[in-house]
């Protein structure tokens, strides 16, 4: 985390204090903290000066490592009283009054916290009333996932390092498949048992382990007509197949928590017929003309228009066309990646985003069709350097055909 991004964009906004609430399993604490392990914690960061981090006396030891914070224990707030009071809104009241008052909070306030229910509406309410010189701003954007958005050379280094460790783990299940029989159109054990897809994610699971990495989010291996619903995880007790489509989307984490890394590969074991190889250098083609336009100062919707369109003259349906569209290219380019799988930028035909340095983002075209009984998509994480260049994280082969 940046301070002085995170300055930059509270000016940029009008924010002269920034509240953010929770535990570190809440991405925006933990980015804000710098992968602290904490229960529950307060972030307050007024304009162009030191962050404040209250936290747990337990805990402290899991915040040594912030020493450009002023970082203060549950214990100096006084607020232990407040357990013995049992109405949760007077609760609240008082205990943001405490913060409110010991530091001094005023002016136009941007608040965020890991949860929000009818009681919190209730204690701003009050808050409201109270504190009548209190702003809560009006904005409507995250701006903790604004500051995210521009990665450092610390974190991009550490995306680069969980790609090459998934890349690694996929090409060890990819080998150790190649060694399979190929027997009545499946992938057999030397035992003669089916090789079946939850093998497959649990054979990945494990090299990803061996790596320090978690597969936090899911992953998906699906095949055939599986294949052709892009978030359809795969069936788990189907054996692998030969001579059709199988999609691996790989997007784990850094174990612990920390930095998401997402690719995807389609390969087949074997001649999946003239069609689909068709439909593959289709995708092919355009996931490199996407991943070639992909530069900084580039609109983000403009790379999709420029997919949708290609898409469109090789006769595919898109959802430009067809908002209900359940075959052809029908998802989104791309987005961000970083401590959530999903962020900044957002590559779509209603993006406002314009690609930036610091960006790290997936180019992520696919096609479709269940009723003929396939699907495929082709995903690359890219990222943007201080010097505007655009480099591509993914390495691993295109080919669709494994022989």
């Amino acid at each position: 985390m940046d301070i002085k991004r995170v300055d930059q964009i509270m000016e940029k906004y009008g924010v002269d204090v920034m509240l953010v609430i929770g535990s570190t399993k809440f991405s925006s604490l933990y980015y804000l903290t710098r992968g602290a392990n904490l229960g529950y914690a307060v972030f307050i960061k007024r304009l162009r000066e030191k962050p404040i981090l209250v936290h747990f006396d337990m805990e402290r030891d899991n915040v040594a490592h912030l020493t450009d914070f002023e970082t203060i224990p549950y214990s100096e707030m006084g607020l232990r009283e407040l357990a013995k009071i049992k109405d949760p809104v007077e609760s609240g009241v008082k205990s943001y009054s405490i913060f409110f008052e010991k530091f001094n909070i005023k002016g136009n306030i941007y608040m965020l916290t890991d949860h929000f229910d009818n009681n919190m509406v209730l204690i701003l309410d009050e808050l409201r009333k109270k504190y009548p010189d209190l702003n809560f701003v009006k904005i409507q954007k995250n701006l903790v996932t604004e500051v995210r958005r521009h990665k450092t050379k610390e974190e991009i280094d550490r995306i680069k390092e969980v790609g090459k460790k998934t890349q690694e783990a996929l090409t060890e299940l990819l080998e150790y498949m190649k060694t399979l029989k190929r027997d009545n159109g499946i992938l057999e054990e030397k035992n003669g048992e089916p090789f079946t897809i939850g093998m497959a994610k649990s054979f990945l699971r494990m090299e990803l382990i061996k790596r320090n990495l978690l597969d936090a989010a899911g992953m998906i291996i699906a095949q055939g007509r599986d294949a052709g619903v892009p978030h359809n995880s795969g069936n788990d007790n189907e054996p692998v197949r030969t001579n059709t489509t199988i999609v691996f989307d790989i997007f784990p984490q850094e174990y612990g928590g920390g930095y998401f890394f997402d690719m995807t590969r389609t390969y087949s074991f074997g001649y999946p017929g003239k069609e689909v190889l068709r439909y593959y250098e289709d995708l092919r083609e355009i996931q490199e003309r996407a991943l070639n336009a992909a530069k900084v100062g580039t609109e983000a919707k403009r790379i999709e228009e420029m997919v949708v369109d290609y898409f469109e003259s090789k006769g595919h349906t898109t959802l430009r066309k067809d908002q209900k569209a359940q075959e052809g290219y029908i998802h989104s380019l791309g987005h961000g990646v970083g401590i959530e799988v999903h962020e900044a930028p957002r590559l779509n035909l209603y993006s406002e985003d314009v690609l930036e340095k610091g960006d790290v983002f997936t180019i992520e075209p696919g096609l479709y069709y269940p009723s003929k009984g396939f699907g495929m998509r082709i995903e690359d994480t890219v990222y943007i350097d201080e010097n505007g260049k655009t480099h591509n994280l993914t390495h691993m082969s295109k080919e669709l055909i494994i022989e």
